[in-house]
């Protein structure tokens, strides 16, 4: 007689469930030649999806898939095999299909009459007519690959649509993502400072340069977070607003990815700043008063206590620039001089700025990483690369007035 497997807890495994080494529990079994493989982190809602999956499979809920839509296969499978996903994964999924496939040629179709060649219609459409970024396109490939992979493994279609099908498109060059220049960050800082009605945000954004944080970390950032005695904050979760059955709603998730824990040194000057703004709060009574999904006493809020949104931190943004290049240019008509206006950015660009700022200085790419909570260091070597070319320029430049060659 087999012995009984048991987990890392003692407990006795049922049938065709092991556990590995990462401590997920898994479930295969053969039926009917199709090898079927279910996982979880917790046993009791392993078993659940066992209970379910063997179920579906008696009553034969796969036999009549093919003849179905492709947008009401995408809610089944949505239910089915993507109910573990993050709320904000979820979230993702279900808006580039409502955005770009519901709407299309195949969101209506029958799955066993969609080819491969509908698929690179639409990815075409998308791509040269609605001029979306390659990356968005290959985002939704992947969600539409997953919903047809699904179906091939449940031996519910005999080969995937979707395969190849991104690689039969051309290429769209990536918009290149432009950091503040040195000068654009201190007119930036100093208007914001020297501002009366914007210099209350002065805080957050020495935290968006001082630090390089997501938008979403910052959102979700609580004091908790910060130790100011050892000058330090610690990125452990992230902080979302997002469509929720049709609600936008505030909850917390954890970071992108397991890189994205991380602390982060304080700047000193940074530190002063929070320590105004911890102030400020005390005096006032004016605290992040909004309990989300557990957490309170957020650092950066509105006047109602509410955490900030990435759409009212873009339009602050917004409101600041506009401000600034009325500013610049009445100035320099005064002056008789070009004005030298701000660009329109996103909180992303202050990310990228920071960790630009970071390269200039820094020459170790595994601490530049580590900051940034990149999980791969090849996007620290990108932005890393195109700075050290630029000061190599800069260098080269320079070495030219000091030195007599010709």
């Amino acid at each position: 007689m087999a012995k009984n497997r048991k987990d890392n807890r003692g407990r006795v495994l049922p049938p065709n469930v092991s556990q590995k080494s990462d401590l997920r529990y898994i479930w295969r079994k053969m039926i009917n030649g199709t090898q079927y493989v279910l996982t979880d982190n917790d046993l009791n809602e392993l078993k659940k999806k066992i209970i379910t999956k063997e179920s579906q499979l008696q009553n034969g809920i796969y036999s009549d898939i093919p003849k179905a839509t492709l947008n009401e296969w995408f809610e089944k499978w949505m239910d089915i095999y993507k109910s573990n996903l993050k709320l904000t994964t979820r979230e993702l999924y279900t808006r580039y299909w409502n955005n770009y496939v519901r709407e299309s040629n195949i969101g209506n179709m029958r799955i066993d009459r969609i080819k491969r060649v509908h698929i690179v219609e639409l990815y075409k459409e998308l791509l040269e007519n609605k001029e979306l970024a390659t990356a968005t396109v290959h985002t939704l490939h992947v969600i539409i690959y997953g919903c047809f992979e699904d179906l091939v493994q449940d031996n519910a279609l005999q080969s995937n649509p979707a395969k190849k099908a991104f690689s039969r498109i051309g290429k769209r060059p990536a918009k290149k993502r432009e950091p503040l220049t040195v000068k654009q960050q201190e007119n930036f800082i100093t208007f914001v400072s020297e501002s009366p009605t914007y210099r209350v945000y002065l805080p957050m954004f020495s935290f968006f340069l001082g630090t390089g944080v997501r938008v979403s970390e910052l959102m979700g950032l609580t004091w908790k977070d910060i130790d100011l005695f050892q000058g330090s904050v610690s990125i452990n979760h992230a902080m979302h607003y997002t469509n929720v059955n049709g609600k936008m709603t505030y909850h917390v998730t954890t970071p992108k990815s397991e890189s994205g824990n991380r602390d982060i040194p304080l700047l000193m000057d940074l530190r002063k700043q929070l320590v105004h703004l911890r102030d400020i709060d005390n005096l006032t009574g004016s605290h992040g008063t909004a309990t989300i999904d557990g957490y309170t006493d957020f650092v950066f809020h509105t006047s109602k206590g509410m955490p900030y949104s990435i759409a009212s931190i873009n339009q602050i943004i917004a409101r600041i620039v506009k401000r600034y290049n009325q500013q610049e240019t009445e100035t320099a008509g005064k002056e008789n001089r070009d004005p030298e206006p701000l660009p329109v950015f996103s909180p992303h660009i202050l990310r990228h700025t920071f960790c630009t700022r970071f390269c200039e200085n820094e020459t170790n790419v595994k601490v530049i990483q580590e900051i940034m909570g990149h999980r791969d260091i090849s996007t620290t070597m990108d932005i890393y690369s195109h700075v050290t070319k630029e000061k190599s320029t800069e260098i080269m430049n320079d070495l030219g007035n000091k030195i007599k060659i010709c």
